[in-house]
């Protein structure tokens, strides 16, 4: 088996790993509340990346670099910050909607990102504006109901995907500048400390629940962080970018399948068409510029 097709199997499972965790996030409140389980998955998850370390740095040796402690201390407060909003809001919007749409709806910051950029003063390609108007009339479709109601759990996922973009605006930016593992590690505690401070005052934390929602607990801030971010580093070094981030998508179908076996989730018509939508323009989004315009573009 070649080293790009171990890579590509990684990335899938990758996508898998987290597409699935959407089920265990609301599988988890099923005995704790939103602040508690970000608490008790950032915190498990930051610990975890702490104590591999030595094994995670060797596996993405290529990538670290001289460290700037004061760089690396404004990069661990701002992205763990970030990431504290971006999760709780996911992690409430999970109470009111199904892990399958908030998969799609997450899944926008691909092409929330370049609306951000315009605002930074960055052009974007007719394809990208294209695909953003394209995402968002499949945004309308899964979270505006024929009655033009809206589910209160789609906006906030919505709002978790604003900040997620933010977020990874802000990973770009750092990570080429300090050791990527402690970043990751250390914006998880970050995450963990503050969701852990709202609990205490909003929240009824309660330890034999906290045990009864350890699987969830543990898929979400072992597998979903430490491992699967670890297949990541390792999938990215024989696999193209832009395949790595069209498997990356995966994860929206990933979380469907998981909401519908486990959960026993279904999406209405109304709501299938609008994923498809979303995951049509996420697709083309992502394709090289050069195989839009040589394959698809002949086409027309």
């Amino acid at each position: 088996m070649n080293k790009k097709l171990i890579s590509i199997i990684l990335l899938v499972v990758t996508a898998m790993i987290w597409g699935f965790a959407f089920v265990a996030q609301t599988t988890g409140m099923d005995h704790i509340e939103p602040f508690t389980f970000s608490a008790s998955r950032s915190l498990l998850g930051g610990i975890v990346m702490v104590l591999f370390f030595p094994l995670l740095n060797k596996l993405g040796r290529d990538n670290i670099v001289v460290e700037d402690r004061p760089t690396t201390r404004r990069a661990v407060i701002f992205c763990g910050t970030i990431l504290f909003f971006a999760m709780n809001l996911q992690q409430y919007g999970l109470l009111y909607t199904s892990a399958g749409k908030a998969g799609f709806i997450t899944t926008l910051y691909v092409v929330i990102i370049p609306v951000m950029k315009i605002f930074m003063g960055h052009k974007i390609s007719t394809r990208t504006q294209i695909c953003i108007v394209g995402a968002t009339f499949g945004l309308y479709l899964i979270t505006v109901k024929e009655n033009m109601s809206i589910n209160i759990g789609d906006m906030l996922v919505f709002g978790s995907a604003i900040f997620y973009s933010i977020h990874t605006l802000l990973l770009a930016h750092y990570s080429p500048k300090v050791n990527t593992f402690k970043l990751n590690a250390f914006q998880f505690l970050i995450c963990g400390v503050l969701s852990l401070a709202v609990a205490v005052v909003y929240e009824d934390i309660d330890l034999r629940n906290i045990a009864s929602a350890a699987v969830s607990i543990f898929y979400v801030g072992v597998l979903s962080s430490a491992v699967a971010y670890s297949f990541q580093i390792i999938g990215l070094r024989n696999v193209d970018s832009a395949l790595a981030s069209l498997l990356n998508s995966l994860e929206s179908i990933f979380a469907v399948i998981g909401g519908y076996l486990v959960l026993n989730q279904v999406l209405t018509q109304r709501e299938i068409v609008g994923t498809i939508v979303v995951l049509i323009f996420i697709i083309v989004a992502q394709l090289p510029e050069d195989v839009f315009r040589s394959k698809l573009l002949k086409k027309v």
